[in-house]
């Protein structure tokens, strides 16, 4: 893919800052399998960290991105390590057991292993997770002083109460993302990956993405679909799974659910009345639905700390 194609694709991103957070490690721990519902980076600062199945260590000083939707197999610290399966830290009691938060005013000692998380959402059109439809693989990045930088004033800034700090985040996170799109690019690793998102510039399904997103609690029929981007109704769905690779109903619930799995997370709102908010008239339709794809039900996730590595 060009560079100006690319340019546009990158205009198109949408970034949600989530968390930025120092931890030390008080007890070891692996994640083994561990899946998330966001984009994570972790960068070393001090002390033993490894990742992947085959446990390399992290140098200090790098970088590690897991994709969103990507398996995490991390270690923190030495061993011996108790482990943990795909939920991960099923709480925010249960992960301050094991990592505890560090703030950056803090002094490490030669024995400390400590390292920050940077958690965060790259859309296309506000719909289609970015790094997840490049199939990016979990990513070792070095000798990266522009990301670094960056990074230390997201945790910086989130450790701060100043005036504007939400959208000083929000500004450091899409600035952090473009960094990461730049060492993507000019990485030759990734070309191939490039090649898979050409369709992500049809304007026809920027209209679908689009109206679905904005329309999640409406009637999203194939036939009101095809009216909104100009496209047969015979032939929309078949237009929308050779782009994409998705049942164009199969991804408007999979939109709704993972809507509905943010506002338990983020709003005070009753079950029934996110299941009615995204689109789901039938509430116990939703839950069993809900437990099908995030493998908890809605009141499990309520609870969760949404904070996982």
């Amino acid at each position: 893919m060009g560079k100006e194609s690319f340019n546009r694709i990158v205009d198109a991103l949408e970034v949600k800052y989530i968390l930025a957070s120092r931890r030390k490690v008080v007890n070891s721990s692996e994640l083994n399998s561990t899946f998330e519902q966001k984009d994570i980076l972790v960068y070393v600062e001090k002390g033993f960290f490894s990742a992947d199945k085959n446990h390399r260590q992290l140098k200090e000083g790098s970088l590690y991105l897991i994709p969103k939707g990507n398996a995490i197999d991390f270690r923190h610290g030495n061993p011996p390590y108790k482990e943990f399966g795909s939920e991960g830290f099923t709480s925010k009691e249960l992960r301050e057991q094991y990592l505890v938060p560090f703030n950056t005013n803090k002094l490490i000692t030669e024995n400390d292993h400590v390292f920050s998380i940077f958690g965060f959402e790259v859309l296309v059109h506000g719909a289609i997770p970015f790094f997840s439809i490049l199939e990016i693989p979990n990513i070792r990045i070095n000798n990266q002083n522009s990301i670094h930088e960056i990074f230390h004033k997201l945790v910086n800034e989130e450790e701060q109460n100043g005036i504007g700090k939400s959208t000083m985040l929000t500004h450091l996170a899409g600035e952090l993302v473009i960094h990461l799109c730049r060492y993507i690019y000019d990485n030759p690793e990734f070309e191939k990956n490039f090649e898979k998102v050409n369709f992500l510039l049809d304007k026809r399904l920027i209209n679908i993405i689009q109206h679905i997103q904005k329309n999640l609690d409406q009637d999203l029929s194939n036939h009101l679909i095809a009216e909104k981007a100009f496209v047969s109704k015979d032939y929309v769905g078949q237009f929308f799974k050779s782009n994409t690779n998705h049942n164009l109903q199969d991804y408007i619930e999979s939109r709704r659910l993972d809507k509905a799995h943010y506002l338990l997370r983020t709003t005070n709102d009753s079950i029934h009345e996110i299941a009615l908010e995204v689109g789901f008239k039938d509430p116990a339709y939703f839950s069993r639905r809900f437990k099908i794809r995030f493998n908890k039900n809605a009141k499990e996730v309520r609870r969760y700390d949404f904070q996982v590595v």
